[in-house]
């Protein structure tokens, strides 16, 4: 329950908010009989040892809050926001997606959405960088995971296009 709770809700919060919920979700799950060990870790919990290694070889800062981002980002089912002031995730997800041929592109390119189109055609994965407090309204479709099926096919409008 407690792992559940991190990855919906903490991740965009600083390791010691982290630390006080999670602590206090753990007394209360105490207090209410919940099965569960008595000292917290998700890394413990969900970490997978092989896949933690390899994001650290990627450039992965080795601290107990990014090993915890880097679960994050891997179980949840939103996509990831990383406010990253050093460019530490940027380095990290762009070194892990690499094989994967990520598109790296900034809202204020004029192509970006055609680029994210042909993404989301390939399965290829797709980074935007320099996010500001506003998103274009043409992908909020996309942010939302809204698709839906024709036939057989899980489709998405993204802007005009339907792909």
């Amino acid at each position: 329950i407690v792992a559940s709770g991190i990855i919906a809700y903490l991740g965009a919060f600083t390791p010691d908010f982290r630390e006080d919920a999670v602590a206090t979700w753990c007394k209360m799950s105490h207090d209410f009989e919940v099965p569960g060990s008595e000292v917290f870790s998700l890394e413990k919990c969900l970490g997978e040892p092989v896949k933690i290694r390899s994001w650290l070889i990627a450039g992965l800062p080795n601290d107990t809050f990014s090993k915890e981002n880097g679960i994050i980002v891997d179980r949840a089912r939103r996509w990831p926001l990383a406010i990253d002031p050093q460019g530490q995730a940027n380095k990290w997800i762009k070194k892990m997606e690499q094989p994967n041929k990520i598109v790296v592109t900034k809202f204020t390119e004029g192509d970006y959405l055609l680029r994210l189109e042909a993404a989301i055609r390939f399965g290829t994965p797709f980074l935007v960088e320099n996010i500001q407090e506003e998103t274009d309204p043409a992908i909020e479709a996309v942010l939302l995971k809204q698709t839906f099926k024709k036939g057989n096919t899980v489709m998405l409008k993204l802007g005009e296009n339907i792909i």
